[in-house]
């Protein structure tokens, strides 16, 4: 037993030693439960945190006893007031100098503090410090999935120091030696934008210029063959730099501290897996990349909106994973929508986050107000991404957004959420006509389409530039490999003037549209039913006067169910008091009059107008024929 307080390793295998004597800490198992303790530096460890890092989901119905055996254990090996029996669980004595983890971050903090008064070489001299207390992978013998998770979280942390002494080293006389070191980290980590922009610069700045371009090129292949992305603003920033000839001094990436009451939680990943062959929006991505990460913003949040179909979802996702790297400590997605269709309380979203970050279920609040609490505390502190989808109330919503200067967060939803102030909405347009061949081509095949482009080009206008029905047809011509796109553009035009939807692809383009107008159903019935009988008309821009005859409603009340639709989605504004339909709306909206009314009741609506009455849909399917 050391008569002195042990020296204690977890970054590398995890060891102990008294004074030059390295101890025995036995099995793997008691290991692990030093590493429990050590990891959460000075603070409490419960019991149920020690039995799912040494057991995971099976342990024995022996484990509390098995548990003190451990401790008691260690403590004749560290020493009997090294370990604490606290209230639930037992606690490691911290003493300077005796854990190579609390020496790390100490060396980070004071490299932080030496930047921000622009000493950069003391800042490197303690990131080196820093960088030599690793002994090897965290944890290196320690086993299961809780030294696994920690392993990452700790890795992480370690990249963070790493590339800001790199950073400053390319920014002093070791730029020669950080170009060496980069050249295999990127060979590591082959995607990591912001290892690659370091290591242009140091080419550059070691005069190789040629090399720094060619950097870009393999990243940029990689990142289009590998994830449909396209490099970063801040990597083609660099680039544009370096081929300018005046590239900026290398930025210094932060390194965040972990904080919160629970610390040794791995920051988590949610983030779904974005859309491989995602096109366009690349100026609506990059002002969106802006407000979220614009320095000094206390927890930017954005909010995407649309017609079903335009891709709110898909552009969310692909946004959080072109900023994923600016939000170290966790990435967090939550559905807000269930699987009928209604929202999704707050107090089990709140559950699943504060789960993600080591917050035993028995921790967790029952009352909302509290797991909100806790969820501020827990976040505090932390640089972290939220993406909340398909968000329906305020109530909903406002205690899942993120308060504390370094987080952000993207909504989605059909509509603005009144009362929500903190939110930047932005409503998202159909695709440009070649955002929607391009499109074509990514998913039909690049040759095929550009072999009849003027036949994509009307067959996306049939589909009004809608992303989702763009890329259903795309795929519907993939898989028929003798179909021609002109002749899949008629068949649509055909399709899409039918009282009932004919293919499956048409029940999934309008799947959408029926889920918003059943929601604008349930809040006014009134614009629901106007819906299909405005569109009855065959204006290209239906004003609040047509409306109000077709209706026949005062100018008031009409402009009132239009601007309603309009919040919806469901129609557009061209102007003051003008509206359009989208046109594969417009066909939606025609059936839903058809299967509502009577063809006597259409044609006296129309008939206010004082024009001839149109010719209107056939009355019967396809199907009867």
């Amino acid at each position: 037993m050391t008569s002195r307080p042990a020296r204690i390793s977890v970054l590398g295998p995890v060891r102990a030693w008294d004074g030059e004597q390295e101890l025995d800490l036995g099995t793997p198992q008691q290991r692990t439960v030093l590493a429990v303790l050590a990891l959460r530096q000075g603070r409490q460890a419960t019991l149920e945190e020690l039995t799912d890092a040494v057991w995971g989901d099976d342990p024995p119905r022996t484990s509390a006893l098995t548990l003190r055996t451990y401790v008691s254990r260690l403590r004749q090996v560290l020493g009997d007031e090294a370990i604490v029996t606290v209230s639930g669980g037992y606690l490691l004595r911290r003493e300077t100098g005796t854990l190579d983890l609390t020496d790390f971050t100490a060396a980070v903090a004071r490299a932080r503090t030496a930047r921000a008064a622009r000493d950069h070489s003391t800042a490197a001299q303690a990131l080196h410090e820093a960088e030599g207390l690793w002994q090897g992978p965290a944890l290196a013998d320690v086993p299961g999935s809780y030294a696994q998770a920690q392993r990452v979280r700790l890795e992480r942390e370690r990249r963070a120091a790493t590339q800001e002494r790199l950073a400053l080293d390319i920014g002093s006389g070791r730029a020669g030696t950080a170009v060496t070191e980069l050249s295999a980290l990127t060979e590591e980590h082959p995607l990591d934008e912001g290892l690659s922009g370091l290591l242009m610069l140091g080419l550059y700045r070691t005069g190789r210029q040629a090399l720094a371009v060619a950097e870009y090129q393999r990243l940029r292949e990689l990142l289009a063959d590998e994830l449909g992305l396209d490099p970063g603003a801040a990597l083609r920033d660099v680039y544009r730099q370096i081929l300018d000839g005046e590239p900026a001094p290398a930025p210094v990436a932060p390194v965040w501290e972990t904080a919160g009451t629970h610390r040794g939680a791995v920051a988590p990943e949610q983030l779904p897996a974005g859309i491989r062959d995602f096109v366009g929006r690349t100026e609506l991505i990059d002002r969106l990349r802006g407000s979220l990460t614009a320095a000094g913003v206390s927890a930017p949040v954005v909010g995407l909106t649309g017609l079903g179909g335009m891709g709110t979802s898909s552009l969310a996702v692909h946004l959080a994973h072109r900023i994923r790297a600016g939000f170290p400590d966790g990435q967090l997605y939550a559905d807000l929508r269930d699987d009928d269709g209604g929202p999704v309380g707050a107090a089990a979203v709140l559950a699943g986050f504060l789960r993600a970050f080591g917050v035993p279920p028995a921790d967790v609040p029952d009352d909302l107000a509290e797991r909100a609490a806790l969820w501020r505390t827990v976040s505090c502190g932390r640089r972290l991404l939220l993406v909340l989808d398909h968000a329906m109330t305020p109530e909903q919503l406002r205690p899942l957004l993120p308060t504390g200067t370094g987080s952000a967060a993207i909504v989605t939803g059909s509509r603005r959420l009144a009362g929500m102030p903190q939110i930047r909405w932005t409503s998202l347009p159909a695709f440009e006509p070649e955002e929607s061949v391009e499109l074509f081509r990514r998913v039909a095949g690049r040759s095929r389409v550009d072999a009849e482009y003027d036949a994509a080009l009307r067959f996306a206008g049939a589909c009004s530039h809608l992303p989702l029905a763009v890329r259903l047809g795309a795929e519907r011509l993939a898989a028929r490999p003798t179909w021609s796109v002109a002749s899949i553009g008629d068949r649509l035009r055909v399709e899409m003037r039918q009282p009932v939807a004919l293919h499956e692809d048409c029940i999934r383009v309008e799947a959408p549209f029926e889920r918003d107008l059943e929601a604008l159903r349930a809040v006014d019935p009134p614009a629901a039913v106007a819906f299909g009988l405005v569109a009855l008309a065959d204006d290209d821009e239906i004003t609040v006067g047509t409306a109000a005859r077709l209706l026949d409603l005062p100018d008031t009340e009409a402009e009132r169910v239009m601007e309603s639709l309009t919040d919806a989605h469901l129609i557009e504004a061209t102007g003051y008091q003008r509206y359009r339909y989208l046109e594969i709306v417009r066909w939606f909206a025609r059936r839903k009059a058809i299967a509502a009314h009577s063809a006597e009741f259409r044609r006296a609506v129309l008939a206010r107008l004082g024009k001839p009455v149109p010719a209107e849909l056939p009355t019967r399917s396809l199907r009867a024929v």
